[in-house]
């Protein structure tokens, strides 16, 4: 038995050019600055530290935001023809 139904290849169903699975400069900066974030909110946790609590958490609530903003300033996940890719393309 195979997990691939008879007619279908690789080539129909092309999802890295679909979802992109984050590979770009946008999904890294907010996947790097939320790990940041709660890297720094595990050292207030050891060390008991206010500051760095509340740095940690505004870090991790700013990395969607960073990543967000990237995306819209053209470093998001694009297919290959330069567009946008992604869940809210339209279909064709």
């Amino acid at each position: 038995m195979t997990s691939q139904q008879p007619g279908t290849t690789h080539a129909d169903a092309d999802v890295v050019e679909e979802h992109g699975h984050g590979h770009s400069v946008a999904a890294w900066a907010g996947v790097c600055t939320a790990f940041a974030g709660f890297f720094i909110l595990c050292l207030a946790v050891v060390f008991t530290t206010l500051v760095w609590g509340i740095v940690g958490g505004v870090l991790v609530v700013a990395a969607p935001v960073v990543g967000y903003v990237l995306s819209k300033a053209g470093h998001g996940v694009k297919n290959a023809a330069g567009r946008p890719a992604g869940a809210s393309r339209p279909r064709h």
